[in-house]
């Protein structure tokens, strides 16, 4: 409690300075150790939240838990949270006044409005993350610094030996807003490009400006690559989508860079890239229980052992990961191998005997990711047994090559292939600030 009073007193920069060096120091190499600091900060966590966030002590009340037996805790999903919003938040704000703000932002195109709460001046914005499900969130003083000074030492490596250097940073997101504008100080620029421009006027604003780190959207970075921006950036970092392996490597040709992943949700910042580029888990203040969905792929349910405006207690995602024990950076924080999309994107087509099987988004991908001349397509499950298959080039030779390449995958799946039909179309681009999802469910 002292810690937290003694950082309301100094400035933001230094705040941020502080958490990024501490970051940046901060070597956890075993499980034992990643497993110690969740319990000295659920130690202080747990107890505060219960106190000041009205859903959650009742959670724990209908449980009948402990604040020690926190983990056992039963999980919950985005609906709930969006539901007992007004009772979950700890700076008495309600969710009408939080989208009320949000939109009038997103209509205006100016996203440095707050809240004034008795707790200071609070962030709002609406996301997606990489489920696609919207929600809105919550960012205080001590959030927003905390997740700059982070997120700086996960991308300025090493830090804070890099700010020697200026750095100009480069956004390309569908909303700007307090929480990306807190990294900016007198040694870090901010460029925050509107994606609901036309992706000339943003290829040209790239070029014009020649950041060291430009982050964005992949299929938005590559878009303006293909519309002749021409920059050299020293790290390109992909946000808000999947990054696809032809993606990535468009990207890295393109900017002469490599590309490194955040992984961030509605529930806060989830992953980041260590020091040899491979995304992990932000284990060093989010505890994350995997639940095995088969194959050796899991559903994270999370707990943020630090955030408190909008208190993130055993959340459940939809997002569906593939993740490895281990990492030549010789962190135990584990790796994220692939994210490999929503859950709820998953397909569910007819197998044998009446049975329903599953196809990841990630395996359509995959089998989609080498078809000779294939620039662009999207696969959606429309209905029991039907899929829309729209390309890009539409010519029968690629709509043929999809189709036979869709058909072996599947039946490889144990998929009846023969019950399934197959509606071909065009490709059809996304309206712009739209995330791309190639695969999903839209008939249930």
């Amino acid at each position: 409690m002292r810690a937290r009073a003694a950082e309301r007193l100094l400035p933001d920069t230094a705040l941020i300075g502080l958490e990024g060096v501490a970051a940046a120091r901060r070597r956890l190499t075993t499980r034992d150790a990643v497993r110690a600091r969740h319990g000295r900060l659920a130690r202080h966590q747990i107890p505060w939240l219960l106190q000041h966030s009205a859903w959650t002590a009742q959670r724990f009340a209908e449980a009948d838990l402990p604040p020690e037996r926190w983990w056992q805790l039963p999980p919950v999903g985005k609906g709930e949270m969006m539901a007992h919003f007004d009772a979950l938040n700890t700076v008495g704000v309600r969710l009408e006044e939080v989208l009320a703000l949000a939109h009038e932002a997103e209509d205006t195109r100016d996203f440095t409005g707050t809240l004034t709460t008795a707790a200071g001046e609070v962030g709002v914005g609406l996301s997606t993350g990489t489920s696609g499900a919207r929600g809105a969130f919550l960012v205080d003083r001590e959030d927003r610094l905390r997740w700059a000074g982070t997120v700086l030492a996960a991308l300025l490596r090493p830090f804070p030996w890099s700010l020697r250097t200026p750095q100009r940073v480069a956004f390309f997101l569908r909303a700007d807003g307090t929480l990306y504008r807190t990294a900016a100080s007198s040694r870090v620029q901010i460029d925050f490009h509107d994606i609901l421009r036309p992706i000339e006027q943003l290829a040209a604003a790239l070029t014009a400006t020649d950041p060291t780190l430009v982050v964005g959207p992949p299929s938005v970075l590559r878009a303006v690559l293909e519309a002749g921006a021409r920059a050299r950036p020293e790290k390109v970092v992909s946000v808000a989508e999947v990054l696809e392996d032809g993606t990535r490597s468009v990207l890295e040709h393109g900017f002469e860079a490599p590309v490194v992943q955040i992984y961030q949700a509605t529930e806060g910042m989830l992953g980041l890239p260590c020091a040899a580029g491979e995304l992990h888990l932000a284990e060093e203040h989010v505890h994350v229980e995997t639940e095995p969905l088969g194959g050796g792929l899991v559903r994270p349910v999370l707990t943020d052992l630090r955030r408190r405006a909008q208190p993130v207690i055993r959340h459940r995602l939809d997002d569906v990961l593939d993740l490895a024990p281990d990492c030549s950076c010789g962190s135990a924080t584990r790796r994220i191998r692939r994210i490999i999309g929503r859950q709820d994107d998953a397909l569910e087509l007819p197998g044998p005997g009446g049975a329903q099987i599953t196809i990841w988004p990630d395996f359509v991908r995959g089998a989609l990711s080498d078809v000779p001349g294939l620039e662009e397509y999207r696969v959606l499950q429309t209905g029991p047994a039907m899929l829309r298959v729209e390309t890009a080039p539409s010519s029968e030779r690629i709509r043929a090559e999809v189709r036979e390449r869709i058909g072996r995958a599947l039946r490889r799946q144990g998929v009846l292939w023969d019950l399934v039909t197959i509606d071909e179309h065009a490709w059809r681009p996304a309206p712009a600030g739209t995330k791309l999802r190639r695969v999903l469910r839209t008939g249930r």
